[in-house]
């Protein structure tokens, strides 16, 4: 019974958080900067890449580069795409650590309440 309780009470947590402020403003600017660089992204490319057939080809290249997942199936040829690609690796480094610590951070403060109250 006591795992079902800490279960619903880390879902309860959880909303919390993605429902708050700061993960909003988080995802939203994120998003949209990954989105601008992928419509520039595909700007650059359509003429010159023949992976890029559609914004939709420039989107999954800008998120899978972004996560640093980066799958190699769409890879920039112009100097200035891969000049994004550069900055889309260390933004988006910077994105998903932030993720990251505001997780963290929300996890670890209800552990200190709980410890607090024993």
């Amino acid at each position: 019974m006591k795992i079902i309780h800490h279960g619903i009470k880390f879902n309860k947590i959880i909303i919390e958080l993605i429902t708050s402020q700061a993960f909003f403003i988080i995802t939203f600017f994120g998003n949209s900067f990954i989105l601008i660089f992928s419509y520039i992204f595909y700007l650059l490319e359509q003429e010159a890449n023949n992976k890029i057939t559609s914004y939709l080809d420039a989107v999954w290249w800008a998120y899978s580069t972004a996560t640093t997942v980066g799958y190699g199936d769409i890879i920039p040829v112009t100097v200035i795409g891969k000049i994004l690609g550069i900055i889309l690796m260390l933004s988006g480094t910077g994105l998903y650590a932030t993720y990251t610590a505001l997780i963290a951070q929300t996890i670890l403060a209800d552990e200190m309440i709980r410890f607090r109250k024993k």
